[in-house]
């Protein structure tokens, strides 16, 4: 859950590393660093987060007053997997004669093993991390008369885990080597310079043709020859186009990107439809990467939803869709770090779908590899366009919800069940089943953005709730059916950002344990937005009544204190916008910010 970014070009590096890294942001923002080779000397500058400092800002203004003049450099932002959040554990990381620089984006499992074997061998370290072993034995082993390359390679050849690496050599001040096992690397290239990132948004509109490096290739960056592959792989490489992005740095009009992106959710969900390209008629749609793969996908009996966090939750709402269309034998969802093999089912095809933002989250990559080993088919749900899981699945349909910066997912997630309502229609039609069900979602689905918007139009009476929840060390939310899953999404998001403990039940949960955590004044926030289970939520509520705990109901009917537009398929995800709000407010009104939540980070690339 870290970003990497390198340069090699004219001596401008500042501009090119500082603005990757704040593209980086969301893959983690503990520490920051950057490295570079001027006048023969190695020069790293990096910073740890303080509760009364960024650390990119801090690093910004250092480098910028350094002003120091390199053609070639790295920087790391990190989010702290071994050792804590510290100047010292930040990226990059030297050898013990301070020769090589190395950012690393992994874990390595063995490295207590590493460190004590250096350790034996006389060799220092400053920080905790696992990172450091590495330079250190890149450095041991040119100690001992190895050239830089075979130095690297017997260094990685005894690492355990996962690693994206980029490297610097005092020594060699116009090269860099990057390598990669498990992790994503990005190499992009232009005519006066070259960029490595962990993923596309690093490069900017700087980069217009990049490869993705394959695991454990080795390349040898230089500003004469280009590159050179040390295994000679470097043909099989397809050098991908990387679009045009309207990149901001800033949430324009917004104070945090994340009320920005929950307010354009209606023109999201738009996109997701590709501006209603995606719905062919009143009862089917079109989705061109399923329809390219329609054999293999209609073997499928049993389909298996995976997403981690939010992504998992929007693969729980929709495991009623795909069974009210009656299209597979069985359907579930799991958490994706929970997977394994003994999940699949014994008999009959089995079909996977991906659920992930980024494209990179590293559980559901040890899945996509148990898809391959047992030969599933394999659908990616993602938002980000040529990400990991895009590449390594069969096919998919993308989120296009544009870029999230927010660590809190709020469109991704609506896009996802929108999504998801689509591919679920278009397994219904393609076997014949419930066509006036599909007819429902359809025109329920074409209601959405209109429903959505509607609720931004009422927004003040969601603020007058705020108060109620603020200063509580605990609150509920209950949902029944498939909103049970909006309930446990509305749960995560307060959290993640208002640091307030919360919980998702279903409505008729409560007898069964909960009760016993209800007192006074409690805040519980009831979804009321479907009639299947109208008369379960009412009961929930005059039991909760009862006990005097402060009620907040979401209803598309006239008792709710929040209203929203009827609406029989997507109730819940429109209910879910308020959610989103009040987590918003919540946040924000006790002085936290919203969008970078502490100890988390958007992209998880480590298991």
């Amino acid at each position: 859950m870290c970003g990497i970014v390198g340069y090699l070009g004219n001596d401008k590096h500042n501009e090119y590393i500082l603005s990757g890294l704040r593209l980086l942001q969301n893959r983690g923002y503990d520490s920051v660093g950057i490295s570079c080779i001027s006048n023969g000397e190695l020069h790293t500058t990096k910073f740890a987060s303080k509760t009364t400092c960024d650390a990119l800002d801090q690093l910004e203004e250092t480098v910028n007053l350094q002003n120091i003049k390199s053609n070639c450099a790295i920087g790391h932002t990190r989010w702290a997997t071994h050792g804590g959040k510290t100047d010292i554990n930040a990226h990059p990381h030297h050898d013990n004669k301070n020769k090589i620089a190395l950012a690393h984006n992994g874990i390595i499992e063995n490295f207590a093993e590493l460190k004590s074997k250096l350790l034996e061998k006389g060799y220092l370290f400053k920080s905790q991390t696992d990172t450091e072993i590495i330079a250190v034995l890149i450095g041991y082993y040119m100690d001992i008369g190895e050239p830089i390359e075979t130095a690297i390679q017997k260094t990685i050849s005894e690492l355990i885990g996962t690693w994206a690496l980029v490297i610097l050599h005092v020594d060699y001040p116009n090269k860099i080597w990057i390598t990669r096992n498990g992790s994503p690397l990005l190499l992009g290239m232009e005519e006066e310079f070259i960029m490595v990132a962990s993923e596309q948004i690093a490069f900017g509109n700087y980069i217009k043709k990049y490869i993705v490096l394959d695991n454990h290739d080795l390349i040898e960056i230089t500003k004469e020859a280009r590159t050179i592959t040390y295994n000679k792989n470097i043909q099989r490489y397809a050098i991908k186009d990387k679009a045009h992005q309207n990149i901001e740095t800033k949430p324009a009009n917004y104070k945090h990107w994340m009320l920005k992106e929950i307010m354009e959710q209606p023109e999201c969900i738009i996109r997701a439809m590709n501006n209603y390209g995606r719905i062919e008629n009143n009862v089917c749609v079109k989705l061109g990467g399923l329809d390219s793969n329609k054999s293999r996908l209609l073997d499928i009996q049993h389909l298996i939803l995976l997403g981690c966090g939010t992504s998992y939750h929007a693969g729980l709402w929709s495991l009623d869709l795909f069974k009210t269309l009656d299209i597979f034998e069985t359907v579930v969802a799991y958490d994706g770090a929970e997977f394994h093999v003994k999940d699949i089912p014994k008999k009959g095809n089995s079909g996977i779908i991906f659920l992930s933002q980024s494209g990179e989250t590293k559980d559901l990559h040890r899945c996509i590899q148990i898809a391959k080993d047992y030969d599933l088919a394999s659908m990616g749900v993602v938002n980000v366009v040529d990400s990991m899981i895009a590449r390594e699945t069969n096919c998919g349909v993308y989120l296009n919800a544009g870029r999230e910066v927010g660590v809190a997912s709020t469109k991704s997630f609506t896009n996802q069940c929108v999504v998801l309502s689509m591919i679920a229609i278009w397994f219904s039609q393609n076997r014949g089943t419930c066509m006036e069900r599909r007819r429902q979602m359809i025109n329920d689905l074409r209601n959405l953005p209109f429903h959505i918007e509607n609720i931004f139009n009422h927004i003040e009476n969601l603020e007058n709730f705020v108060k109620s929840f603020i200063n509580q060390h605990s609150c509920f939310i209950l949902g029944k059916g498939k909103n049970e899953a909006i309930a446990k999404e509305g749960a995560l998001k307060i959290k993640e950002i208002a640091y307030i403990h919360a919980e998702g039940f279903s409505s008729s949960s409560l007898k069964h344990g909960p009760f016993a955590l209800i007192e006074e004044n409690l805040p519980i926030l009831i979804l009321d937005v479907d009639d299947e289970n109208r008369e379960k939520n009412r009961n929930a509520y005059q039991e909760i009544l009862a006990r005097n705990a402060f009620i907040l109901r979401i209803s598309d009917t006239t008792e709710g204190e929040l209203k929203i537009d009827k609406n029989v398929t997507f109730g819940g995800i429109i209910a879910n916008i308020y959610i989103q709000l009040l987590s918003y407010h919540l946040s924000v009104k006790q002085g936290y910010n919203p969008d970078f939540p502490k100890n988390l980070a958007k992209v998880v690339t480590v298991e």
